[in-house]
């Protein structure tokens, strides 16, 4: 008995030390704030891009995109990797950069794939987006295609500069 009062009264001793370990009694003191400091900040004047509900599906060709070479139905990684050929086909001198969105969803993703500043005296930019079905996770690379279509930024015409699906000039 007098053991376990022993050991309450060194716990209950420690726990105070513990308790008033590390505190101050000096308050910290903040530097006074100016009324910018105090302002919030200006929200952006437009929202950024980038969300599929963005992605204009009507504004891309499914002719144009006929020279990537994709299959409705094949697998995934395989419609990835004939896309990055297509932007890609030789390595060196002639690659160009290239940028890729992918949004993710239960029932499948939509992949959207762009290069701009071709070196090519028509065509400024391309973008090609594609449409997969089936679950994803682990088995996303096995989702099939479903829908892909390809658009255009021309360097010359009456459009220049605006996306089109009709061939540059």
């Amino acid at each position: 008995m007098m053991r376990q009062f022993f050991k309450i009264i060194v716990l209950t001793v420690l726990a105070c030390v513990l308790a008033s370990c590390g505190q101050s009694t000096d308050a910290p003191t903040s530097p006074p704030q100016t009324e910018a400091e105090n302002t919030p900040p200006v929200p952006p004047l437009f929202e950024p891009t980038g969300n599929l509900e963005d992605i204009q599906f009507s504004d891309y060709s499914i002719e144009l995109a006929a020279s990537v070479g994709l299959e409705m139905g094949e697998t995934r990684l395989d419609s990835i990797d004939k896309i990055r050929l297509y932007f890609a086909p030789e390595p060196g001198a002639n690659m160009v950069n290239m940028t890729s969105s992918t949004f993710e969803r239960d029932d499948g993703s939509v992949l959207l794939f762009a290069r701009n500043n071709i070196p090519d005296d028509a065509v400024f930019a391309e973008e090609i987006y594609a449409v997969f079905a089936g679950p994803g996770d682990a088995e996303k690379f096995n989702q099939k295609l479903a829908a892909y279509g390809l658009r255009l930024k021309c360097r010359r015409g009456e459009n220049a500069m605006e996306w089109t699906t009709e061939l540059c000039p």
